[in-house]
């Protein structure tokens, strides 16, 4: 289903951030351009936030998105919305407006299972910047797909 490799990779969000301290979900990385894992996952949420809201209206517009760093510093408000979310996804399939500039007259069509396939990219890309952090840190506590695009994760099976 389109939904499983979002699910999926929100789990292993939420998983990992079950093992982290407050302090490792704040450290800032260097190597990264001082952001931290809480950085990366507030963006997650509130990319998946604005497809959620929009699904509703028609109209999903993540440049004026509402940003909430309580979600960058707060593990556990974090992880309730990533909980949350996982359960709000599954909807059926509709046409969507998505804005592309400032003003609701710039917009491109596309549909809520495409902007939830958009999503789930979207946060392997943040994953794998999660997991540069965490080796930064010295932190083993992810399993060695973590941050990896399902293709990539068959593909190397097959090279192996």
């Amino acid at each position: 289903m389109i939904f499983y490799q979002l699910t999926e990779q929100l789990q292993l969000l939420s998983n990992l951030l079950s093992k982290l301290t407050a302090q490792q979900y704040n450290n800032k990385i260097f190597c990264l351009g001082n952001a931290s894992i809480g950085g990366h996952t507030r963006h997650i949420i509130e990319l998946l936030k604005c497809v959620l809201d929009g699904y509703e209206t028609g109209v999903v517009d993540y440049i004026n998105r509402i940003r909430n760093s309580s979600l960058e510093t707060d593990l556990n408000l974090a992880a309730f919305q990533i909980n949350e979310m996982v359960t709000q996804i599954i909807q059926p399939d509709k046409k969507i407006k998505v804005i592309t500039e400032d003003g609701a007259t710039n917009f491109v069509t596309s549909s809520f299972y495409r902007e939830i396939v958009y999503n789930a990219e979207h946060a392997i890309h943040h994953l794998a910047l999660i997991k540069v952090a965490l080796r930064e840190m010295n932190l083993n506590i992810t399993g060695n797909d973590f941050g990896m695009a399902p293709s990539t994760i068959k593909y190397l099976a097959l090279v192996k």
